[in-house]
């Protein structure tokens, strides 16, 4: 599934299932097992399954750029599967509501 423009949403399920969504603060959603949730747009969320991917983009104001930041789901060290994340102002993943 994809979606774009400003607070657009997308969202997908099943075993490898992709999400992806272009905006600024849009969203993506991904329920599958080795699922991936991708938002290129800055301030967005997303979430994904176990042992998936979510990338988020950020604005870095100290190299005046956007990056990608990216973290597994499930495993030593990644982030929580079917829980919103977004990143902060420092480009670290924290959770949403």
């Amino acid at each position: 599934a994809a979606s774009s423009g400003d607070s657009a949403a997308a969202a997908s399920s099943g075993y490898r299932a992709a999400a992806a969504s272009r905006g600024d603060r849009s969203s993506a959603a991904s329920s599958g097992a080795s699922s991936a949730a991708v938002v290129t747009g800055i301030d967005g969320r997303a979430r994904a399954g176990e042992h998936g991917c979510i990338a988020l983009a950020w604005w870095n104001t100290r190299a005046q750029r956007s990056e990608m930041r990216c973290a597994r789901t499930s495993g030593k060290g990644g982030l929580k599967p079917h829980t919103w994340y977004r990143l902060n102002g420092r480009g670290e993943f924290v959770e949403d509501e």
